[in-house]
This record gives C-alpha cells, sequence and structure tokens, in this order.
C-alpha cells in the first residue's frame, strides 16, 4: 500500500509540473487570443492533471500483491517527509494569514477580500482619505468582482496545491502565476460591467500600488504587475464568438491533458486475463504491474 501511494504520488507530482510548463507556454497566447478570463482558464490543467495520474494508478493496483521487489523503507521515509512538509508548508500558510489578520485588525491591510467560505471586503483605515468616492466605488466593486467570480474558493484551492506540491518548484511558480492572471482576469470582468471607468480604475491601481501585501487566501486590489494590468485595461474586449471559442479551447485542453496523463500512467492487468502459473506483481521502479513467475 505505502509503495502504491508513494509512487502514485510520485506520478501526480511529475504530471503538475508537466502541466505549469504547458500553461506557462499558452497563457501568453491564450491571453491574446481570448482574453484575461479564459487564459486564467487554463490553470485548471494543473489539479486536473495531478488527479488524473494519481487516481487511476492507485485505484487499478489497490487488488494487487506486494510487489515482487518491494520499495520497502525507502516508500515509507518517502511518504513521511513528504507528510512533514506538508505540515511545515501548512503551519507557514497559517501564519501568514494570521499575520494578514492582525494587519487587519490594526486597520493597515487591504483593499482586499478575506475568508474563502464566507469571504468579506476588508479595507484600510485611511480608505477614504487615500481615495475619492469614485475610486473607491471601483475598488470596491472589484472586490465584489472576486467574490462574485468565486476566487476566494479558488484561493483556498491554490494554497492546498501548493501545501501537497510544496516540494515541486514548478508548483511554486503555478501559485505565483495564477494568482497574477486572477487578478488580470478580475480586472477584465470589472471593465467588461463598466467600460467607462478604464482611466479612473487604472488612477486607482497606480494610487494603491504600494499597499501592503495580503495573505494566500485572500484577494489583494494592488499586489501585482501594474504596467502589465494597466496595459491590458486599454485593450478590447474579445467578441462573444471568440469568448466562447475560448471556453471550449481552455475545456478540451483540460480533458485533453486529463486524458493523456490517464493514458500513459501505468496501468493493471486485465482481471479477466488469466495466466496459469503467472502472478500479478508491481515493479518497483516504474509502478507498472506486470505478470510474473508464481511462486510453487
Amino acid at each position: 500500500m505505502i509503495e502504491l501511494f508513494a509512487l502514485a504520488l510520485i506520478r501526480a507530482q511529475i504530471a503538475a509540473a508537466a502541466a505549469v510548463l504547458l500553461v506557462v507556454l499558452l497563457r501568453p497566447s491564450a491571453r491574446q487570443l481570448f482574453g484575461p478570463r479564459r487564459a486564467y482558464g487554463l490553470w485548471a490543467i494543473v489539479p486536473a492533471a495531478a488527479a488524473a495520474a494519481f487516481f487511476p494508478s492507485l485505484a487499478e493496483t489497490m487488488d494487487i500483491g506486494s510487489p515482487a521487489q518491494p520499495l520497502g523503507v525507502w516508500a515509507s521515509k518517502l511518504v513521511l517527509l513528504w507528510l512533514a512538509g506538508c505540515a511545515i508548508a501548512t503551519a507557514v500558510l497559517a501564519l501568514r494569514e494570521h499575520l494578514f489578520r492582525r494587519r487587519v485588525h490594526q486597520g493597515v491591510a487591504g483593499p482586499a477580500v478575506m475568508g474563502a467560505l464566507w469571504p468579506r471586503i476588508v479595507l484600510p483605515s485611511d480608505f477614504a482619505e487615500r481615495f475619492d468616492a469614485r475610486e473607491r466605488s471601483m475598488i470596491q466593486l472589484h472586490e465584489r468582482t472576486h467574490i462574485n467570480r468565486g476566487d476566494p474558493i479558488a484561493n483556498l484551492v491554490i494554497a492546498a496545491m501548493g501545501v501537497l506540491g510544496w516540494c515541486n518548484p514548478m508548483i511554486a511558480l503555478a501559485s505565483h502565476l495564477v494568482r497574477i492572471d486572477q487578478e488580470l482576469a478580475c480586472d477584465a470582468t470589472v471593465v467588461a460591467l463598466r467600460g467607462d471607468i478604464r482611466a479612473d480604475y487604472a488612477k486607482a491601481l497606480m494610487k494603491a500600488q504600494m499597499s501592503v501585501s495580503v495573505s494566500p487566501l485572500s484577494c489583494g486590489w494592488a499586489t501585482h504587475p501594474l504596467i502589465l494590468r494597466v496595459s491590458l485595461l486599454n485593450r478590447r474586449e474579445p467578441s462573444l464568438a471568440r469568448d466562447i471559442a475560448g471556453f471550449l479551447t481552455m475545456t478540451f485542453l483540460t480533458v485533453a491533458t486529463m486524458a493523456l496523463v490517464w493514458s500513459i500512467a501505468p496501468r493493471g492487468p486485465d482481471a479477466n486475463d488469466l495466466r496459469p502459473g503467472l502472478a500479478a506483481q508491481m515493479d518497483p521502479y516504474t509502478g507498472a504491474i506486470v505478470w510474473v513467475q508464481a511462486d510453487r
């Protein structure tokens, strides 16, 4: 069981890293062709690829006997190391969230959305002094848009991926880039709702650029690349046909990636394929289930 889990874990990390690389390569073109909102949707490929690598290979080998050459203590040590890393990553995440909430109580954090399951907008104590009425309205619209889009829940998933993939540098890269794409997608949604606010929206972004950073579980107003965000505000919204094409493309890529990862995962022999004198065993190095000479 430990051997199966360890091998499935390794495959999931490799699949997630490959998926991140794919998204990094595709996101500039997706943003150009379909807009920031569809480019943000590309990141669904990463957890989908990890799940496709993990569950089939584990589920299809649960009823197979012990490996002919078991990984033994190495598998146990690998799993224990991974669990220890997850615990440390969770503690760091909790500490960052605690520090952010303390800044909220001090009135120096925000504008941002805090909380995943019950999100609320937090504003700095000098919010009314720093921004005029129109800017305050735009900032609050931006944060409400985060909530309406479900971004706080998405941030919880992103944080969970970061914890589970603490040993994977590509997951760390993804955690940074996906938050940028999330803000760009939110900006695009707000501008689509209020097309007359582009100039004032950009002004408010520049004014808020020095805001205190937010926690990994919150959605911040001005914690991401300013030049990129302002430049995208001046671009036209993609047409409805292009937006639909973008949605279909993102969906196809996600499903195709899952199918590809699932198809190349080591598979066990057919349960109905009985071979006298042979027994199904797991190769300890690849995780593949192969036929070996049965003990007599």
